[in-house]
C-alpha cells in the first residue's frame, strides 16, 4: 500500500512539472495571447445629434 501512495505521488509530482513546463513556454512568449486589441470607441452619428440638442 505505501508503495502504490508513492507512486501516486510521484506521478502527481511529474504532472505538476510538466503542466508548469507548458505554462511557462505559452506565456513566457513576446506575443502574449492574453493581449487584447484596442479599438477606438466612436459615438454614432444619431448619438451626437442628440447630445447637441
Amino acid at each position: 500500500m505505501l508503495k502504490g501512495l508513492i507512486l501516486c505521488f510521484a506521478v502527481l509530482f511529474a504532472q505538476l512539472a510538466v503542466l508548469h513546463v507548458i505554462d511557462a513556454r505559452l506565456y513566457s512568449s513576446p506575443q502574449d495571447a492574453r493581449q487584447t486589441a484596442v479599438t477606438p470607441v466612436t459615438a454614432h452619428k444619431d448619438d451626437e445629434e442628440e447630445a447637441q440638442s
